[in-house]
């Protein structure tokens, strides 16, 4: 018999065996304590591309035979680019035991579905969007990936609905890369850093932000050896000032900033419908990997 309850302290440690377990099957190189697991998953609150409550109310784990064979992890907040009155449901992720039976992603999705009406003031559930993800895992995205057909299968017998798919793309940058400035004049660049997490640009004409753009340095772990990595946060261009080179620009100078920081590896998710940026990235030498992710939305 299969059994859901709220994850409790001592379950702990047999849900981080079962994040090892997943990470390995999914290819990633990436060793963390418990105390990073918990920082980095459990207590961590989405940003800088979300804005997520940590509420334990909403971490299911499901187990028979004191065996735990998955977890879900369920909040409210909103996404980068919603106002500030938006609140969402947010299913983060479901993680399986590799023997998993899909028994248990139901059981896990009737415990969601009860912990969202409980809450007040959302109307819908956004599952899986890659700006809700774990910087620690499948490189900070949070989509349902490609080959998780039970998992999407059963959110579809739950009612929720597929509202978009996204590619993958990424490129290694071993030096720096010619710039290419825009016919613009008048136009001026301001670096609007954070930390060290983040790059980040402002371009204005005279007092006005015409442009702008956000790369988030991700977290290296331990026994990652790969080249320090960002991901593309946002790049957006006035209506006025599009198809002049601004964004192109901001993209070429953002990469050279990253690269002067010691990160050479850029990652960007993209929305299958955005066709024009898709292949200015591979004008750009940019590699669509074989992954696919997927995001749903469900009405309450």
């Amino acid at each position: 018999m299969i059994e859901v309850s709220l994850l409790r302290a001592r379950d702990v440690a047999a849900l981080f065996d079962l994040w090892r377990h997943v990470s390995v099957r999914e290819g990633a190189s990436c060793e963390l304590s418990v105390s990073e697991f918990e920082s980095q998953v459990l207590l961590h609150g989405g940003e800088p591309r979300a804005v997520l409550a940590v509420d334990p109310k909403g971490w299911f784990v499901a187990r028979s035979e004191r065996k735990l064979l998955g977890f879900a992890h369920c909040t409210v907040g909103r996404l980068y680019g919603d106002d500030h009155e938006t609140l969402r449901g947010v299913l983060r992720s479901v993680m399986l035991a590799p023997d998993a039976s899909p028994a248990v992603i139901r059981v896990l999705l009737r415990a969601v579905e009860r912990y969202f009406r409980t809450q007040k003031d959302i109307q819908s559930v956004v599952a899986f969007h890659p700006h809700t993800g774990y910087p620690v895992w499948a490189d900070g995205r949070g989509a349902v990936m490609h080959h998780q057909w039970s998992l999407m299968e059963a959110l579809g017998n739950a009612g929720f609905h597929l509202t978009e798919r996204w590619l993958f793309f990424s490129k290694v940058f071993n030096a720096l890369i010619p710039e290419h400035l825009p016919a613009l004049p008048g136009v001026r660049l301001v670096w609007d850093d954070v930390g060290d997490t983040d790059v980040g640009m402002l371009a204005f004409s005279g007092q006005d932000v015409v442009a702008r753009a956000r790369f988030v340095i991700l977290p290296r772990c331990n026994g990652d050896f790969r080249p320090d990595t960002a991901s593309l946060f946002y790049l957006e261009v006035c209506a006025a000032y599009r198809r002049q080179g601004l964004g192109h620009w901001l993209f070429e100078r953002g990469i050279n900033r990253l690269v002067d920081r010691g990160v050479y590896r850029l990652l960007i998710d993209v929305s299958h419908q955005d066709t024009l940026f898709q292949s200015r990235l591979r004008r750009l030498g940019f590699y669509e990997q074989p992954q696919r992710g997927y995001t749903y939305i469900k009405k309450l």
